[in-house]
């Protein structure tokens, strides 16, 4: 038992990591899901490096195991960089969960094996580390991570908004009263606000119209309601927002500041946050 943790298993490991390197160096790939090419697309850099670094990794576990087995260095070591390894995965797997629809096969294949291979080498350290796995779960779940998913997918009307900005309700009593049908996106949302800050506003509400490959996006109530009463604009139209400081705080009568990634909120909240 403790022959097939310490040196079959990580061999294993290093082969199928191996393998699915050697498929990508030729253009092929173990795993032809979407989920695989999502995971990819989460990376800063190119997947091909994480398998560069997955191979470094497990022939250092296959190494350290040998050793450990032939007791010339100490067992600790081993688990050091298995327990570490299978932490590290732990991130990238659970991150993958929350964030893309679909999972990476390959990569729940690299998790098995981490842990099969604890198992295989200390039921001790295996049970040890749950409590570990449970914890580094349970932070990301409480992150909002953006999805890898598409929210304005069918042709109509979309409304960035907030239930507490009166701009928004003005636009909201505005198409209500002229019977125009539109989706309400809570400015909450990761992804909503992932959005505005790519498109440099700092203000709600922003309307998305989309028309087959046509879109029309506008930001601030006045030029939404001058819109619909002065029907001349083009395919694409995006307003220059104005820049604030803190969030939800009254900007030039047009719209709500909102909380994004560049600002903070230091201030007293303005009448914005009022319902």
């Amino acid at each position: 038992m403790k022959k097939l943790g310490f040196i079959l298993a990580p061999l294993l490991f290093l082969l199928y990591i191996a393998g699915e390197t050697y498929l990508k160096l030729n253009h092929s790939s173990l795993c032809h899901s979407t989920g695989c090419e999502l995971a990819g697309a989460l990376l800063k850099f190119d997947s091909l490096y994480l398998n560069y670094f997955g191979m470094a990794a497990a022939l250092l576990l296959l190494v350290v195991g040998i050793l450990s087995y032939a007791k010339k260095i100490p067992e600790i070591l081993f688990f050091i960089v298995l327990i570490s390894s299978l932490l590290f995965e732990t991130i990238m797997l659970g991150y993958q969960y929350w964030a893309s629809p679909e999972m990476c096969k390959f990569c729940m294949g690299i998790y098995a094996f981490l842990a099969v291979t604890l198992l295989l080498s200390s039921r001790k350290y295996f049970a040890m580390t749950i409590p570990a796995v449970i914890s580094l779960l349970m932070a990301l779940s409480f992150l909002n991570i953006p999805q890898s998913k598409s929210f304005v997918t069918e042709d109509g009307t979309y409304l960035l908004q907030s239930e507490s900005c009166p701009h928004c309700k003005k636009v909201k009593k505005y198409m209500h009263e002229n019977n125009i049908d539109f989706k309400k996106i809570d400015i909450e949302g990761i992804e909503a606000q992932h959005f505005a800050t790519f498109l440099n506003f700092k203000t709600i509400p922003i309307l998305i119209t989309k028309e087959g490959k046509n879109i029309k996006i506008i930001n601030g109530d006045k030029d939404i309601i001058d819109s619909y009463e002065n029907s001349s604009t083009d395919d694409i139209v995006i307003e220059e927002s104005v820049s604030i400081n803190s969030a939800f705080n009254v900007v030039e009568e047009e719209g709500c500041g909102f909380a994004n990634l560049n600002t903070i909120a230091n201030e007293a909240e303005s009448d914005c946050s009022k319902k």
